[in-house]
């Protein structure tokens, strides 16, 4: 069957991009370049992969297939959850905030794994809009949007210091999460699907939104860095919310047909495995940035080979 290619090409960028992100990319170079990097350009990642994964569950809901593509997207969570137990289950001590953390992490999702559950609870809630109007979809996923920029600048900016507010604003869950982060995203990319709004951007406007997106990006990313006050890192941009929409139109509108999906198999391979290869990697030897970048790439790539022949016999790791 033909499918879109494009969005495959697009969907392997975007996980080598995960891979920068988490490895610290240009980090022993250069500290402005590095953070542009990591908390700038990098960041598009999550929310395309999010817009993808709406853009075809509209498919699932018009096809009625819900359930099967839940239980699919549960069944792909539990078992790289399962994977990655060795890291986040603490069996040993037993105590109850140990416990607590567990049960949070396990619902939640250990480090990468959060997408998942993110994507997850996104589609819940759009199980439940689907038959409302796209104006109505569209306020609320604004509302939530802006709602989890606000708690992340909160926190990573203290304005509620001395409160119970900043601890929590600064818990990443509070604003990367199914309502805050995915849902907008998730169903941005619904909606573009169901009223093929690719169709009615032209290409031109598409570039453009790419470029005004990606200036804002790197203006919004290098304000933060230069701010004394700013702590830790940042997944909710305001900018996203332009140049997000403006790729994947533009990734929609040049429309290469292909057949077969490894391309896609691949793309997620590399993102499931890749934490796993930064653990292995880790044992052997001390690298960092740069090096640490590519070194994971190449054994994610080559592991991520393995992961698809395994997929075509389980058809349920990928």
């Amino acid at each position: 069957m033909l499918r879109n290619t494009s969005l495959d090409v697009l969907k392997i960028c975007l996980a080598i991009m995960v891979v920068g992100l988490h490895t610290e990319f240009l980090s022993e170079f250069n500290k402005l370049a590095s953070y542009l990097a990591v908390n700038g350009i990098f960041r598009i990642a999550v929310p395309l992969f999010l817009m993808i994964n709406g853009f075809y569950f509209f498919v699932a809901t018009e096809k009625n297939c819900q359930s099967a593509w839940f239980k699919r997207g549960a069944v792909l969570y539990l078992i790289w959850m399962g994977f990655y137990s060795y890291f986040w289950i603490d069996l040993p001590d037993g105590g109850f905030f140990a416990v607590g953390q567990m049960v949070s992490i396990f619902l939640i999702g250990y480090w990468h794994l959060w997408y998942i559950s993110g994507m997850l609870g996104a589609a819940l809630l759009m199980v439940f809009l689907k038959n409302r109007s796209p104006q109505l979809m569209m306020t609320l996923a604004a509302m939530a949007f802006v709602l989890g920029v606000m708690i992340q600048y909160a926190g990573n900016y203290h304005m509620l210091s001395g409160t119970v507010y900043d601890a929590a604003f600064n818990f990443h869950p509070s604003h990367r999460n199914a309502v805050f982060f995915s849902f907008p995203f998730f169903c941005i990319g619904y909606l573009i699907n169901k009223y093929s709004i690719q169709d009615c951007v032209s290409l031109r406007s598409a570039f453009l939104g790419v470029a005004v997106g990606g200036v804002l990006l790197m203006s919004e990313s290098y304000l933060n860095f230069t701010q004394p006050s700013r702590d830790g890192e940042f997944d909710n941009y305001v900018s996203l919310a332009l140049v997000c929409p403006a790729i994947f139109i533009l990734t929609l509108k040049l429309h290469f047909e292909g057949r077969g999906k490894r391309l896609s198999e691949y793309s997620s391979a590399i993102y499931f495995i890749h934490v796993f290869v930064i653990h292995l990697v880790f044992v052997f030897v001390d690298i960092s940035g740069s090096l640490l970048t590519l070194v994971v790439i190449f054994f994610s790539v080559f592991a991520s080979m393995l992961l698809v022949k395994v997929n075509r016999k389980l058809k349920i790791i990928l």
